[in-house]
């Protein structure tokens, strides 16, 4: 595996190189019975790269999100854009398995952890908006993270997910989803509670639902929307709403999102967020505030 992500960093033609080169090793238990199959899978990856350069001092728009999950545990790259790129070596370890029922339905886990080995840790030297702090990885052993996932037919799924603190198991992340899929619509609802984040300004732990529904209107057409209640404040504190076309080849999405804040002085912001990608290189995404006091946000509880 070698891999040397390219960022455009500024009008100015800005370059900003991150080569790597790593190993991942897979090796599958297979257990078939009559009822089903099972299968355990250990995974390990190595990536080694230079250390990340002028973190601080070159601007970051596409990837101030950092969310450390099961989803990019083994990603070459966790950081959610290309402004920002791990640097220093790496090994990211786990395991997973899933059980297959002949009937139809299957049980997904994963348990994993990521190390840095050597060099400078990318996640533990915040840029001007303290990306990577608080994020479970800046730490040389990484917090731990799981998934559950439980679907017993094509149209519901169940899933769990969670960070865990690599010292004390703590809590620091969990989300709880239960996704449907009804012919044309698609709907879901999300439990998430997260651990405070005071370098990410996040002084207070978060707990809150999201609810969304999408449905297909045409071919390649889609319609969608979506309410966040936070539990804390007892209160709607966002809504999306948003259209999009996807093919094999394209995506382009548009959604208006409002959201509202309670603490202090109560104020509403307005945001239009426009979605491009090409499905085999990658997506760009745009965020235009439409009220001038307003902050940027994120996905659940601004993460």
């Amino acid at each position: 595996m070698v891999s040397c992500s390219v960022s455009m960093l500024s009008m100015t033609a800005l370059l900003n190189v991150m080569p790597a080169v790593g190993v991942e090793y897979r090796y599958p238990f297979i257990s078939v019975q009559p009822w089903g199959s099972q299968t355990i899978e250990p995974i390990a990856q190595l990536i080694v790269r230079p250390n990340e350069q002028k973190i601080g001092k070159l601007p970051n728009e596409d990837a101030q999100s950092l969310v450390f999950d099961d989803t990019n545990l083994f990603n070459v790259n966790k950081f959610s854009g290309w402004d920002r790129s791990e640097g220093g070596g790496r090994a990211n370890v786990g395991i997973q398995g899933t059980t297959q029922f002949d009937r139809g339905g299957f049980v997904n886990f994963l348990f994993g952890q990521s190390f840095h080995l050597f060099g400078q840790n990318s996640y533990a030297l915040g840029d001007l908006t303290n990306t990577g702090l608080n994020s479970g990885l800046e730490t040389n052993r990484s917090d731990y993270v799981t998934r559950l996932s439980y679907q017993p037919n094509s149209t519901l799924t169940f899933s769990a997910r969670s960070r865990l603190d690599e010292n004390t198991f703590e809590l620091r992340r969990l989300e709880l989803e239960t996704r449907a899929y009804l012919d044309r619509w698609t709907v879901s609802l999300l439990y998430g509670n997260y651990d405070k984040q005071p370098e990410l300004g996040f002084l207070k732990r978060r707990e809150g639902l999201l609810g969304t529904a999408s449905v297909k209107v045409a071919t390649n057409w889609v319609l969608s929307g979506g309410i966040r209640y936070d539990l804390f404040a007892n209160t709607i504190n966002q809504t999306i709403f948003g259209a999009g076309y996807v093919d094999d080849c394209f995506v382009l999405a548009m959604n208006y999102i409002t959201d509202y804040s309670y603490s202090g002085n109560p104020t509403t912001n307005h945001r239009v967020m426009l979605q491009i990608g090409l499905r085999t290189i990658g997506a760009t995404t745009f965020n235009q505030a439409t009220t001038p006091t307003s902050t940027s946000g994120g996905s659940l509880f601004g993460l």
